[in-house]
């Protein structure tokens, strides 16, 4: 799977033995969530059989591939009357730090590993998103398809800062409208220090005085269709230092650069002691510092 930055160019090319018919063929780019992206779009002949597509900046000046997360292309095409279909995948990623905020912290390490930077802060975005729990990618515009739990708050898998609409068992005969731009029926649990973003909905009470207590509930038996903007809009400052730690960290061996929980080391055969937690952590005690405030914590009941 090739990898992209979020709000960059990405051109796919399909290769086939020959030209399709009427050398068409199309394109549709779809985010893993489910949502249409991008397309149909007919893509370009580059040659006997070669066909391309750029995923570029649209005239309004946002990219295609502005939101994170796998994204999956469609190239559909016929041949001697029957049709095929073939597909390839690319994942848009959220750098943490850049190589520019890096080196002008650590200068000294830019001559020896000015090349390998890109395989460094992925390797430390992995790290800090299986520590924190969470992921710091933004996903505007996107659509999340979740069955209803019977209580009245459900819990998102990624945190929603803005909220377009919310569609109970959309596409059937009982679909029903909770929010939209004229209806409110749904409301964001919100968090503190996250401009406006909320890991969980919920049913909002009712203005009638005689119902005021009375909440509705998502159906277990239902689907719900969550739309808006996912994620975080920005890279949040603890996530970036803490990046820039562990980068540092995986370019040196001097003992300056590494805090690791290390409890006592024996010379004579290289006997060394850590703490019992120590693969519990990043690896850095100085990076799970700044990132405690980021782990995200969930309680559920155990039956």
């Amino acid at each position: 799977m090739d990898e992209v930055k979020i709000n960059t160019s990405k051109t796919l090319t399909l290769t086939l033995p020959s030209d399709p018919t009427s050398n068409l063929v199309s394109v549709s780019l779809y985010h893993e969530f489910g949502d249409l992206v991008s397309g149909p779009t007919t893509a370009t002949r580059t040659g006997t059989g070669v066909y391309t597509i750029t995923y570029g900046q649209n005239p309004s000046g946002i990219y295609i591939l502005n939101s994170a997360g796998r994204h999956r292309a469609d190239f559909t095409y016929t041949v001697s009357g029957t049709s095929y279909s073939q597909s390839q995948y690319i994942n848009v990623f959220t750098p943490y730090i850049t190589s520019a905020e890096f080196f002008d912290n650590h200068p000294e390490l830019e001559a020896n590993f000015a090349n390998n930077f890109e395989n460094f802060a992925k390797k430390a975005k992995n790290i800090i998103e299986a520590f924190c729990g969470q992921s710091f990618n933004f996903y505007p515009n996107k659509t999340i398809t979740m069955n209803g739990n019977g209580y009245s708050s459900l819990r998102l898998p990624y945190q929603i800062s803005t909220m377009t609409s919310v569609i109970q068992d959309p596409g059937t005969d009982g679909e029903y409208i909770l929010y939209s731009n004229t209806v409110s029926n749904i409301e964001k649990v919100r968090d503190s220090y996250s401009f406006g973003g909320a890991y969980s909905i919920k049913f909002k009470k009712s203005s009638l005085p005689e119902s005021i207590f009375i909440l509705g509930s998502f159906n277990k038996d239902s689907v719900y269709e969550i739309k808006g903007d996912y994620g975080w809009s920005y890279v949040p400052e603890n996530i970036k230092q803490a990046s820039d730690i562990l980068i540092a960290d995986m370019m040196n061996n001097d003992s300056e650069y590494r805090n690791h929980g290390l409890t006592r080391v024996e010379m004579d055969a290289l006997t060394i002691y850590m703490k019992d937690n120590f693969y519990e952590t990043t690896g850095n005690i100085e990076a799970d510092v700044l990132l405690m405030d980021y782990m995200l914590f969930v309680m559920d009941y155990i039956v």
